[in-house]
């Protein structure tokens, strides 16, 4: 990993898809930090602004949604960092429900992690 290695915050509360993720990304050369719930990832995003943020969708209390609609109500300067969200649920009426918040992705479970890691380059080399 080098001094320049972009930082992707994984939020998942699942334990065996976010040591999953972390290691891919980790492969791939980023630097990667991770929280097991919603209410850490805000504290991990407020503490440490990543380049990119990975997270699941349905967590139990703070959901990826009400994260997201957080950001977005309090950090308008977090508007740029693109933010992936990961979810079992990508039936065309979730789409819907999350559209208003504009998230940089929508990445369906399981994951297959050359799409991902792909649609993660593909953010962070886009102009914000």
């Amino acid at each position: 990993m080098t001094a320049t290695a972009k930082h992707i915050l994984v939020i998942e509360d699942e334990e065996a898809i976010r040591e999953d993720l972390e290691e891919v990304l980790r492969l791939k050369g980023y630097s990667v930090a991770s929280a097991p719930d919603g209410m850490d990832g805000l504290r991990q995003i407020s503490a440490r602004r990543p380049d990119l943020v990975l997270c699941d969708r349905l967590m139990p209390g703070l959901t990826g949604s009400e994260l997201l609609t957080e950001l977005r109500a309090s950090r308008p300067d977090l508007a740029g960092m693109p933010f992936v969200f990961l979810t079992a649920l990508a039936d065309s009426a979730d789409l819907r429900e999350v559209e208003h918040l504009q998230p940089s992705a929508y990445i369906s479970k399981p994951v297959d992690y050359a799409t991902l890691v792909e649609r993660i380059n593909q953010l962070l080399a886009a102009p914000r």
